[in-house]
């Protein structure tokens, strides 16, 4: 038997997997726990409470929604609610008012065309598109004052063009509210709303301009690809037309002036369908005289319509407008023109609009995500990720530069990706594990990095949706299938990566954003979280606190939140009687200036009396499924590993605490051929329990009663004590072996 004191200074690596709990030898082993529910592991090495959240109001009608973020400046962040039908504003935790009632705004989604949505922003704008309807473009004009509309696309995208030279188009004149004549039965119902670009193939009645040769007014030459008509003179003079615009003297001597008409191309919105070869439209650019002359097989018809449907994956990359993933065309992304968020008509030139079709060989998997990052624009499909970029040193992409490279195989989630450190991480098709795709210099190209790995298992209800906060942790929260959370702490430059789970007293979350504070320094996770408050079904939006164990130690010990929808009282005047109507009927605990209480039940009307008096006072839920447990203890032995020996743990185990009020830990144990484990019972972390008066959090090495019996696996588990901080830092557990 030899007795010894195996110290684990980090727990960074957070929960990991069953299947690697007898896996000593694995990089993260040290730094690991067996379960992370309700703590957050720090990349200093310690692990700390879970930040509870604060109750802010229940959603428009108390119904399921989304929260999407609105970041303008540092001191200009917003959280948009969104529900079927509505809009709301909130800023810093109040909604935006209008009058005496919250500001609303209709909007045309449903509550699963939400889920779906796609969002970027552009200074003031929010470009939304759900993949069923047109991209809508949210306008904010002040707090109280916001539209939302279709985005009015009169330039394209545009289809590939008619090659079928027995379906043509004539227009009857060259602008205004037109008709369109057609050969081949064209037309039907569908095509209203529809985008057409028309180009001539006859150029009989249009000549090429010349120099110095006779004309009479309302002649139309055709110049450097544009159509001038003669405004004034009898003689072309010896310099062509080359503007853009209205009608200018190019040769004085000859007194010809030129009026431009346009380019080749026109561009017409169907408004209505008399038969399958007539149609009415009004016109957008102005029709080229040759399609008026004669009639042309070379059109092609608006990418994104009804017919067609619309784009389902938004992105803004390099100072253009990327959509992709419609009904018709799923392996399409287009490109606005260089910065014009709206004008996608096609180009060759070097900032232009351009489409681009990604082979995916026998599959057509459709585009479901686009995400902009350090090395370029990465394509998220059910079969594979893609990454976009110029192919031209120096050079922005544009028709003749964009490529894309094959990253991965994995295929992609639903979830919109974060790129914390300029490099995607995303969910994989199966929605169970989470990827970083970083670019290797060695293969010039995407590398998967499963970051998952270590804590798989947290992937089994899958992974539905990201947000990163970066300030003041860097921490990815992951909303999973059952309605928790699992946040992910990674510093690839520290090597660190760790997982918890983070469930949030038995509400259910729909929907997570992050967004910056009134002071621009720390970010907020808010949610919408589904609760059973006082026999009813409650859609609560909730802002997480801040994370007390990992703060620099300027707040008190009274201001900690670990409690759930909870309110926050910050009084001049000391009183017993706290209104939380929110929690009428529910059993809550306090943490308070006093101590802690709990727990109480709220009474009718909501207002809770606590035994003492307190100015500072924060009354929620407690989730009493938290709980830290550290992975198999590991005995040194005389004579090779203690693996298949019986262990047990004496009192006297050295726990290191920081900024702790309050706790407990007990030893457990794990026999073989037993599904149950033993339980030594709790035994309080500090030596006096907190109680009225509470002034202090206790920083240092503390002794732990907690012991167990000879077992073949033992270890340590913590609890918290109602709202009271609490931060482990090490520990040194007195371990003895029963030797072979």
């Amino acid at each position: 038997m030899m007795r010894t004191t195996p110290s684990q200074a980090s727990f960074s690596s957070g929960e990991l997997d069953p299947l690697l709990h007898e896996r000593p030898d694995y990089q993260r082993f040290q730094s690991g726990l067996a379960v992370c529910r309700g703590f957050v592991p720090l990349r200093q090495g310690a692990f700390t409470r879970s930040a509870g959240t604060i109750f802010r109001a229940v959603t428009r009608g108390n119904v399921p929604g989304r929260v999407i973020r609105f970041e303008f400046a540092k001191n200009d962040a917003l959280r948009l609610e969104f529900t079927a039908g509505w809009m709301r504003v909130w800023r810093y935790g109040a909604l935006v008012m209008d009058g005496g009632s919250p500001y609303e705004l209709a909007i045309p989604y449903t509550l699963e065309q939400i889920r779906k949505l796609r969002v970027v922003q552009s200074k003031d704008v929010i470009y939304l598109a759900d993949g069923e309807q047109p991209v809508q473009k949210l306008s904010r004009f002040a707090l109280d004052n916001w539209t939302i509309a279709p985005v009015d696309y009169t330039s394209g995208p545009f289809r590939v063009q008619n090659l079928d030279e027995a379906q043509t188009m004539q227009f009857s004149a060259a602008s205004g509210s037109v008709t369109i004549t057609g050969t081949g039965d064209i037309f039907d119902a569908t095509w209203i709303g529809s985008l057409i670009q028309i180009k001539p193939t006859d150029f009989s009645n249009v000549a090429q301009w010349t120099g110095n040769t006779a004309t009479s007014v309302n002649t139309q030459f055709l110049s450097d690809g544009n159509i001038y008509r003669v405004a004034a003179g009898t003689n072309t003079g010896v310099t062509r037309p080359t503007h853009t615009e209205g009608t200018r003297l190019t040769d004085a001597s000859q007194g010809v002036k030129y009026e431009y008409l346009g380019d080749t191309t026109g561009i017409a919105r169907i408004t209505a369908v008399a038969n399958s070869n007539s149609a009415s439209a009004t016109v957008i650019k102005a029709i080229p005289q040759p399609c008026i002359d004669d009639p042309s097989y070379r059109w092609a018809e608006g990418a994104w319509s009804d017919r067609h449907g619309y784009p389902a994956a938004i992105e803004l990359f390099d100072q253009s407008f990327a959509a992709a993933g419609t009904t018709e065309e799923p392996r399409t992304i287009w490109f606005s023109t260089l910065g014009l968020l709206e004008d996608f008509e096609p180009s060759v030139e070097a900032d232009g609009s351009f489409a681009y079709a990604i082979d995916g060989g026998e599959t057509q998997n459709k585009i479901g995500w686009l995400k902009k990052s350090s090395r370029g624009i990465y394509i998220g499909a059910l079969g594979d990720i893609y990454r976009g970029y110029s192919n031209a040193s120096g050079q922005r992409i544009g028709p003749t530069t964009f490529d894309t490279d094959l990253e991965a195989t994995d295929g992609a989630g639903a979830a919109q990706p974060i790129v914390p450190y300029g490099y995607p991480i995303l969910t994989t098709k199966d929605e169970g594990r989470v990827l970083e795709i970083r670019y290797s210099f060695e293969q010039d190209g995407g590398v998967p990095l499963e970051l998952s790995l270590p804590a798989q298992h947290l992937g089994d209800q899958g992974f539905k949706e990201m947000a990163w906060q970066s300030a003041p942790l860097r921490i990815a929260n992951m909303r999973r299938g059952n309605g928790d959370l699992a946040v992910m702490i990674y510093d690839p430059n520290e090597d660190v990566l760790g997982w918890a789970q983070y469930p949030v007293a038995g509400g259910f979350v729909h929907s997570i954003a992050v967004a910056p504070d009134a002071t621009g320094t720390r970010d907020v996770l808010t949610m919408i979280v589904e609760r059973q408050l006082n026999g009813v079904t409650t859609y609560c939006v909730e802002d997480q606190a801040q994370l007390f164990g990992a703060l620099p130690g300027i707040a008190a010990i009274e201001d900690a939140n670990h409690l759930f929808c909870a309110s926050v009282f910050d009084l001049g005047v000391a009183t017993d009687t706290f209104a939380v109507p929110h929690l009428e009927g529910e059993d809550v605990y306090a943490w308070t200036d006093q101590g802690r209480y709990g727990p109480l039940t709220v009474p009718a009307g909501g207002d809770l009396i606590l035994p003492a008096e307190c100015r500072k006072a924060v009354i929620g839920l407690l989730d009493e499924t938290h709980f830290v447990e550290t992975l198999d203890i590991q005995a040194a032995t005389e004579n090779g590993s203690s693996k298949g020996r019986k262990r047990r743990l004496h009192t006297g185990s050295g726990i290191g605490i920081h900024r702790t009020a309050a706790g407990e830990v007990e030893g457990v144990e794990y026999h073989s051929g037993r599904d149950a484990l033993l339980e030594s019972g709790y035994v309080s972390l500090l030596p006096q329990s907190v109680a009225a008066d509470l002034t202090t959090a206790y920083t240092g090495m503390v002794k732990s009663e907690a012991a167990t019996g000879y077992a073949d696996r033992i270890g340590l588990r913590f609890r918290p004590i109602g709202g009271a901080p609490m931060t482990i830092t090490s520990i040194t557990p007195n371990v003895e072996e029963s030797g072979p």
